[in-house]
């Protein structure tokens, strides 16, 4: 028997729970009490603080069990703000931690996890990556304070297994991997997710489509990921252009979306998630953007290694793609992201998010440490391929 073409796939699942809900914030007391957690303290950003009832509404639900807040969080989640957030954590004591916001938010509340629970300092849990594939990743077994996340974007970090820190002094972002901070509950809060920013939750939504995208086309693509991100594409393409209304359903709906998308990831990405990462923490570009904007170009730099994987994207965000050639159908693909894009009236060049095109150079150097290439349809084993896909965005 040849078994040359047996079916072959690893697929690791995440256990948590995913409560969606208009108002799935009054559930915290039983989330808690589920996890064991009597006590908990609150991670967010001090823009949420201010700008909206999401932390008074969580501080509500916690009554006397809230034992400390931490609204420090900054974007892209320096290195720095760590060390804020642990001497808050110290003092309050907490049994479990609810992270308020988006990516920022809970990779931050992860890293506060893994120092809580190993000690020492972030950098020696850094996920160190080799071209054009090995990735070192540091055992960390060490028992974790559980995590709470309630999610106020589209973005997908709450179900990431994994979380990014912006060093400046390395001048890129350091990521760590510690399967002990991966959220146990995640709260889907319609009314919360409707006091975000119509911008963010298209741009972070965007962010989404890109998981999924790279997902379908990445050197580990299985069925079961395909099966869910394409569907997560379709779902984005139908009701994102209706996010402007923020209908609650609709919301919802791009949220769950959203989530499938990173259900979906099969452990490794691509070029476009790893560019967008140093893009975002060397100049101070929102995650979603970053991914919208060098999205079409990424794809298009994948396509002779990826065509056939990239006609279903095309046929997933409805392209007719009848008498198309597999590259055809891949380039439709592309155009067709950049076209949502512009329905949205997000920014469709670096050079439009004040990306100066001297600093290309600095991203493509750090873009070669990070492990999302390990996976990318075409290897890659220098700066040179990333500085050109780079130039073609900029």
């Amino acid at each position: 028997m040849d078994l040359s073409h047996a079916l072959r796939f690893t697929h690791t699942s995440v256990a948590q729970e995913i409560v969606c809900d208009t108002d799935a914030i009054t559930r915290l007391c039983r989330t808690l009490d589920t996890l064991g957690a009597q006590t908990a303290m609150i991670v967010c950003g001090p823009s949420i603080l201010r700008g909206s009832d999401v932390i008074q509404r969580v501080q509500t639900a916690l009554g006397t069990r809230c034992v400390g807040l931490f609204a420090g969080v900054a974007p892209h989640a320096p290195v720095s703000t760590l060390d804020e957030a642990m001497l808050v954590a110290r003092e309050a004591q907490p049994e479990a931690l609810v992270s308020v916001g988006g990516g920022s938010t809970h990779d931050t509340t992860k890293g506060l996890a893994t120092l809580l629970g190993e000690g020492g300092d972030i950098h020696a849990y850094e996920i160190h990556f080799e071209p054009p594939d090995t990735v070192i990743i540091p055992a960390l077994t060490r028992p974790k304070i559980p995590i709470v996340t309630i999610p106020t974007t589209m973005g997908g970090a709450e179900l990431s297994r994994g979380a990014g820190f912006t060093d400046h002094a390395l001048g890129r972002k350091i990521v760590v991997g510690d399967p002990g901070t991966i959220p146990r509950s995640i709260l889907i809060d319609g009314q919360a997710l409707a006091t975000t920013p119509t911008s963010i939750l298209a741009s972070t939504a965007m962010g989404q489509l890109r998981i999924a995208v790279e997902t379908v086309y990445s050197r580990r693509h299985n069925p079961i990921g395909d099966a869910l991100a394409l569907h997560a594409i379709r779902m984005l393409v139908d009701t994102l252009p209706r996010c402007q209304g923020k209908a609650l359903p609709d919301l919802l709906t791009i949220k769950t979306a959203a989530c499938m998308a990173s259900l979906a990831s099969v452990g490794g990405l691509g070029l476009n998630t790893a560019t967008a990462h140093h893009v975002g923490g060397l100049y101070n570009v929102p995650h979603g953007e970053a991914n919208a904007i060098l999205l079409p170009h990424t794809m298009r730099f994948n396509l002779p290694a990826s065509a056939e994987r990239q006609a279903l994207i095309a046929e997933a965000m409805g392209v007719n793609t009848a008498g198309m050639s597999p590259q055809a159908a891949g380039l439709a693909a592309a155009e067709a992201v950049a076209d949502l894009c512009k329905q949205l009236g997000l920014p469709s060049r670096l050079r439009d998010v004040d990306v100066p095109e001297e600093g290309l150079a600095a991203i493509a150097a750090a873009t070669l440490h990070d492990r999302a290439l390990a996976t990318n349809p075409l290897p890659i084993t220098d700066a040179a391929p990333i500085l050109s896909v780079l130039r073609a965005a900029w």
